[in-house]
C-alpha cells in the first residue's frame, strides 16, 4: 500500500528524518514504528478504561429488586487443619 503526505508542515519533516537517522530506521521505517506505538497506546488506553468493571459492580452490587431471585444458602466453610 501507499501512503503520500501532502504539504506536511518542513519542521515536522526534519523532526522525522533526524528521529530516522537516529533510530538508524528509513524515514518510511520511522513513519510505521511512530502509528503503530501510537495505535497500541490507544488501545492500551480503551483496555484501561474497560478495567474499570469493578466500579460497576460496586454500584450495581445487591441492586436486584426481584423476590424471584434467591441465592440459597451456601452451608459453612470447610473446616481446615492448620499449617504448622
Amino acid at each position: 500500500m501507499t501512503i503520500i503526505l501532502d504539504n506536511l508542515d518542513p519542521e515536522i519533516l526534519e523532526k522525522l528524518e533526524t528521529q530516522a537517522t537516529s533510530h538508524g530506521r528509513s524515514l518510511t521505517d520511522e513513519i510505521k514504528v511512530i502509528l503503530r506505538r501510537e495505535l497500541i497506546k490507544e488501545n492500551l488506553e480503551d483496555n484501561a478504561s474497560q478495567l474499570e468493571w469493578h466500579e460497576f459492580i460496586d454500584k450495581t452490587a445487591g441492586s436486584i429488586d426481584d423476590d424471584t431471585f434467591v441465592r440459597h444458602p451456601q452451608g459453612d466453610y470447610p473446616i481446615r487443619e492448620e499449617l504448622e
